[in-house]
C-alpha cells in the first residue's frame, strides 16, 4: 500500500490533465497516420486492379465507379458545407501503377473512420477517470491512518472477521467492464457403439481419457447417462479452438475404442456439441447438443456437429413463424459470390435466404433451416426463393449464374420440378440457374433423381453437389452430365493450411474430379493461407468471408 511519504507520486489535478491531454493527442495522431497508410495501400491496390482489368479511366463507366466506390473513394469531390469547408472537404490522393495514374478523392480520415477515433478517446478517458479515482481513494484512505499506530494481532484478527467482503470473480469483472468473453463452455453428447467388457467402468475410463487429452483445462466433467450416452463438459475453451477440441476428443475416443474392439470405425462414434457462455440455460444447452448429435447420426460422413448457443439461437424462430413470414413476403435474398481463384472472375452467386423477425431482425437460414418442415411448407419456402430469384434475374442484365439450395423433399417432388421447368422456359432463364444438393442426399437417392435430372437437363440448367467430404463416390458421377461442380465441405476447408490429413483428402477429391472434368470449389474460406493452400491443391474456385460478405445485389462483388 502507498505510504504517506510516497504521496508526492500522485500527480496533481493540473499536471494529470496535461499528461492525459498529451497522451490523447499523441494516440490520435498515431491512429490518424496509421489509417492514412491503410488508405494509401487501398488506393494503390485499387489502381493495380483497374490496370489489370484494363478499364479505360477516361470514361466514367459504371464498372470504374463501382470499383472506386467499393474502396470508399470518389472520382470527383463532393461540395463541402460552407461553414466547415476546411474540415470536411475531400482529400485528394494521386496513385500510380505502371502506366496508369489516377487521382482519387476521399473524405477526411477522421470522418471515414470516426467510430475508431470515438472508441479510442472513450477508452482513454475511461481509463484516465478510473486511474485518477482509485489513486484518490488510496490517498484518502492512507491519510486517515496515523503513521505511528501499531496494530495488535488480536485486533487484526477481529477486523478480518468483520470485513467479510466477497471478491468478484474474473467473469464478474469482465461484465463490469464490458469485455467480450474469449472462452466458452463446451457441452458434448457422445454416442459410442464400442462394446466394453463388463469389468470396465466406462465413465471412469473416459474421464481419465478426457483429462489426458485436455491437460490444459481445469474444469471438466464426464457423466454416463442412463441411455449409455456420455455427457462431457469442458470449461474455458478458447472460442477459436472449439472445433479443434471436438476433433481431438473424437480422435482420442476412437483410439481408446480400438483397444477394445479392433473392427470399430470412426462412423461408430458420433458427437453432438453445444458451446455456450456463462449463465446459459442448461436445458437449452442440452437440447442443442442433442439436436447436434441427431445431425451427426443422420450423416454418413460428418461424425461430429456443433451448434452455438447465442442470443439469436436462444430465441429461435418457430416453424410456424417462418412459414407465416414467407407468405407475407417478410424475407430477403443475399448472394454469396463464388470466385475463380486463377482469374478472380465470379462463377456463380449462391442464394442465401434471410427471414425478417419483428424482434431479432433478419435471421440467417442456420437459425431455422434444420427445423422439420412438412412437404407443403418446404414447397412454400423453395417456391418463394425461386420466385424472388426469377424477379432478380429478369431485372439484372448480368449473365451471372445463380445457385439455389433446395430441400430434399422438393428434390424428390416431380410436381415441383414441372413447375420449375415451366418457369424457366417461359422466362428464358436457361444456363443461369444451378441447383445444389448435398453429397449424402444425392447418393442415397440417386436412383430416384434420374427423372428429375432429365427435367434439369431439358431446361438446360445444371447441378452442383456440395458438402463433399471424400473421393469415395466421385467415380459414380461419370454418367451425370448435369453435374457441373463439386463443393468441398467446410470441415475440409477450415484451417486446411494446418491440417495435412485434410490436404490429402482434398487432393484425392481434386484428382478424381479431374478425371471427369468436373471443377472443385471450396466454401467458407476465411484466410489467405487457406486460399493459397487450396490453390496449390488444385481447387478451381472459392467463396467465403475472405472474399466478400453475402451481398444484396448481384453486381456489388469484386475480387481483391
Amino acid at each position: 500500500m502507498l505510504q504517506p511519504k510516497d504521496w508526492h507520486l500522485i500527480p496533481s489535478k493540473g499536471i494529470y490533465f496535461v499528461l492525459i491531454t498529451l497522451l490523447t493527442v499523441s494516440l490520435n495522431v498515431f491512429l490518424n497516420d496509421s489509417l492514412h497508410q491503410k488508405t494509401d495501400r487501398s488506393g494503390q491496390q485499387l489502381v493495380k486492379q483497374i490496370f489489370d482489368l484494363k478499364i479505360d479511366t477516361s470514361l466514367s463507366n459504371k464498372v470504374l465507379i463501382a470499383l472506386v466506390k467499393s474502396q470508399k473513394f470518389m472520382l470527383k469531390p463532393n461540395p463541402s458545407p460552407t461553414n466547415f469547408e476546411r474540415f470536411l472537404s475531400e482529400e485528394r490522393e494521386d496513385f500510380k501503377y505502371k502506366t496508369l495514374s489516377l487521382s482519387l478523392y476521399h473524405p477526411p480520415i477522421w470522418v471515414m473512420e470516426s467510430y475508431l477515433f470515438i472508441l479510442l478517446n472513450l477508452v482513454i478517458l475511461g481509463a484516465a477517470s478510473w486511474y485518477y479515482r482509485w489513486w484518490g481513494i488510496i490517498k484518502a484512505a492512507n491519510s486517515s491512518i496515523p503513521s505511528k499506530i501499531i496494530v495488535k494481532p488480536s485486533y487484526q484478527s477481529n477486523k478480518s472477521k468483520l470485513l467479510n467482503i466477497n471478491q468478484p470473480k474474473n467473469n464478474e469483472l469482465s461484465t463490469f467492464y464490458g469485455v467480450a468473453s474469449l472462452y466458452h463452455g463446451l457441452y458434448m453428447l457422445i454416442e459410442c457403439d464400442c462394446r466394453f467388457a463388463q469389468r470396465i467402468d466406462k465413465e471412469i475410463t473416459f474421464k481419465i481419457l478426457v483429462i489426458k487429452i485436455f491437460p490444459e483445462l481445469k474444469g471438466l466433467s464426464v457423466t454416463l447417462l442412463s441411455n449409455e450416452r456420455l455427457a462431457i463438459t469442458l470449461c474455458n475453451v478458447p472460442i477459436t479452438e472449439l472445433d479443434r477440441y471436438i476433433e481431438r476428443l473424437h480422435k482420442g475416443i476412437f483410439t481408446v475404442c480400438q483397444n477394445y474392439q479392433e473392427n470399430i470405425t470412426r462412423k461408430n462414434i458420433k458427437i453432438g456439441a453445444c458451446d455456450y457462455r456463462l449463465g446459459a440455460d442448461q436445458e437449452t444447452v442440452y437440447q442443442l447438443a442433442k439436436s447436434a448429435l441427431t445431425l451427426s447420426q443422420s450423416s454418413l460422413l460428418q461424425h461430429s456437429h456443433r451448434l452455438a448457443l447465442n442470443h439469436s439461437q436462444e430465441k429461435v424462430i418457430s416453424r410456424e413463424e417462418v412459414i407465416e413470414n414467407i407468405k407475407k413476403n417478410k424475407f430477403i435474398l443475399f448472394f454469396q459470390p463464388l470466385f475463380e481463384i486463377s482469374t478472380g472472375d465470379i462463377l456463380q452467386h449462391e442464394a442465401l435466404i434471410r427471414v425478417r423477425h419483428n424482434t431479432h431482425g433478419l435471421l440467417a437460414a442456420r437459425y431455422f433451416i434444420n427445423q422439420l418442415y412438412s412437404s407443403q411448407d418446404a414447397l412454400i419456402l423453395d417456391k418463394a426463393v425461386f420466385t424472388q430469384i426469377k424477379k432478380l434475374a429478369l431485372a439484372e442484365s448480368s449473365p451471372l449464374t445463380i445457385s439455389i439450395n433446395l430441400y430434399l423433399k422438393n428434390w424428390l417432388n416431380k410436381e415441383f420440378w414441372q413447375w420449375v421447368s415451366s418457369q424457366i422456359n417461359d422466362l428464358k432463364l436457361s444456363n443461369k440457374l444451378q441447383f445444389e444438393i448435398s453429397e449424402s442426399e444425392f447418393f442415397i437417392h440417386q436412383s430416384s433423381l434420374i427423372d428429375i435430372f432429365s427435367i434439369i437437363k431439358k431446361s438446360r440448367s445444371q447441378v452442383v453437389i456440395d458438402n463433399i467430404q471424400s473421393s469415395q463416390n466421385i467415380s459414380k458421377l461419370s454418367n451425370c452430365q448435369e453435374v457441373c461442380g463439386l463443393k468441398l465441405s467446410y470441415e475440409l476447408v477450415h484451417l486446411v493450411n494446418e491440417n495435412t490429413q485434410n490436404q490429402k483428402q482434398i487432393k484425392k477429391i481434386v484428382d478424381a474430379s479431374n478425371l471427369l472434368n468436373i471443377p472443385v470449389f471450396a466454401v467458407g474460406v476465411e484466410t489467405q493461407k487457406e486460399l493459397l493452400m487450396l490453390a496449390k491443391l488444385g481447387v478451381v474456385g472459392a467463396q467465403g468471408f475472405y472474399f466478400s460478405e453475402p451481398l444484396q445485389e448481384l453486381t456489388q462483388a469484386a475480387f481483391h
